[in-house]
């Protein structure tokens, strides 16, 4: 009985486990799903990095922008504080001149005074000495009214002999010349320094004149100098403000390219789990035939287009960064491009009116489709590396009509179809706007 309870327990025990690990295979398998996510969410999230990208760039191109505005204004600004600080240089060359000549005028000046005072010390020996002479003349005269009056006849009439009266005569006329020629001499003397010390005076009257107009030419010098200082102190601060402001900018712009390094990454990555994804729809339709046919949009999106291959539901390059294939291709890839046979046709993806249809450069023989407004947006379509166009510019299209042949023209390293959506003007994935 014992063995039998047992036997039902174990049994139990063994249903019980058998349920939770059914039930732990479902619940995994439920949150695979969960967090698996769609095509069409990471399509979204290429776009969304794509945008993102296209901003940053935008806003890098701006930062350039101002980086060069910043640049040659900096060089403006230092090449006029240049120009200013020879302004300056001059300046104070021209003031140091001044400056040397005022010194050396008032040494002149000073010698010039000492000049005067000792031609002044002349004149006044000179007027002692004629005071002197003055003295001694009136001495004599004095002399002479104590004596009475003498005269030649006098001196004649008083001579002992003739040979004494000769000198007498001699004595007095030698006497009164001598008196005479002094008196002149002192007086020409006195004359002389007065006229050489009047010629001092002026002299050091144009002298202080000159040292007045050189010292106003200083103080306008000088004046000049401080507002020359006073601009090279603006220009330096704009010089620092604007060297600043520059660092900002590299700043920035760094941060955006780092920015733009972590989501071009995480945009690669993504480009690579949307190939996988591509890989296992087209693995699923090869194994299930039944599940889309031809022409019929084998990229399930959010969008009013439809495949534009009626042959091939095969994508070789997908949209975004990437290697250039053979050297010839973009590595920032604005389309899709759709493997198929040479001659196979090009659909259009949506009604529309042709606005080119020719040859264009790297494109090949291309398309471009106007759309006008779906949805509130205005979209284009272009068709590339075409071996024949079968419309022309002005052509109304409709959607799934052929419009061309799948070729390799322009850069192309194989048959296949450069598909592009543009939408106001930007790119974006064509993977998430199919129908």
């Amino acid at each position: 009985m014992q063995k039998k309870k047992s036997v039902r327990i174990f049994a139990i025990v063994l249903a019980i486990l058998m349920v939770l690990t059914l039930f732990t295979g479902i619940f995994a398998s439920l949150m695979a799903e969960g967090t698996e996510r769609s095509l069409a969410d990471i399509n979204r999230e290429i776009s969304n990095a794509q945008g993102r990208i296209t901003d940053l760039e935008g806003r890098t191109a701006n930062v350039d922008a101002q980086i060069r505005e910043n640049e040659a204004l900096l060089g403006d600004l230092r090449e006029q504080e240049g120009m200013y600080l020879e302004q300056l240089e001059l300046l104070q060359a021209q003031l140091d001149a001044l400056r040397a000549r005022i010194v050396i005028i008032e040494e002149q000046i000073d010698i010039y005074e000492r000049m005067i005072a000792d031609k002044q010390i002349r004149v006044d020996e000179a007027v002692e000495r004629e005071q002197e002479q003055l003295e001694l003349y009136q001495r004599r005269i004095r002399a002479m009214e104590e004596r009475g009056r003498i005269s030649y006849i006098q001196i004649l009439l008083s001579a002992r002999s003739f040979s004494d009266l000769v000198t007498r005569i001699h004595d007095a006329s030698e006497i009164m010349a001598a008196d005479q020629r002094l008196s002149e001499s002192l007086e020409r003397y006195r004359l002389a320094v007065q006229d050489y010390k009047a010629e001092l005076q002026a002299d050091q009257d144009e002298l202080e004149i000159l040292i007045a107009q050189l010292e106003s030419e200083r103080d306008a010098l000088q004046v000049e100098e401080a507002n020359m200082l006073e601009l090279i102190r603006t220009i330096e601060e704009q010089i620092q403000y604007n060297e600043e402001l520059y660092r900002q900018l590299q700043a920035e712009r760094e941060r955006f390219e780092v920015e733009i390094l972590a989501v071009t990454q995480n945009l690669t990555a993504l480009t690579a789990e949307q190939q996988e994804r591509i890989r296992e729809q087209e693995q699923h339709m090869a194994a299930n035939p039944g599940s889309g046919g031809m022409g019929t949009p084998a990229r399930q999106g959010g969008g009013h287009f439809v495949w534009p291959s009626d042959s091939s539901t095969r994508v070789t390059s997908g949209f975004g960064p990437r290697r250039s294939p053979g050297g010839v291709g973009s590595t920032n890839h604005r389309g899709i491009d759709i493997g198929a046979a040479s001659g196979t046709g090009v659909l259009a993806a949506a009604n529309g009116v042709v606005v080119r249809s020719g040859w264009n450069g790297g494109f090949g023989l291309f398309i471009l489709i106007r759309h006008g407004n779906m949805g509130g947006n205005n979209y284009y379509t272009v068709y590339a590396h075409n071996s024949q166009n079968l419309v022309s510019a002005g052509d109304t299209v409709v959607q799934g009509q052929i419009i061309g042949r799948v070729g390799s023209t322009g850069n192309s390293t194989g048959p296949h179809i450069h598909f592009e959506i543009i939408r106001d003007g930007v790119h974006v994935n064509p993977m998430i706007y199919f129908q």
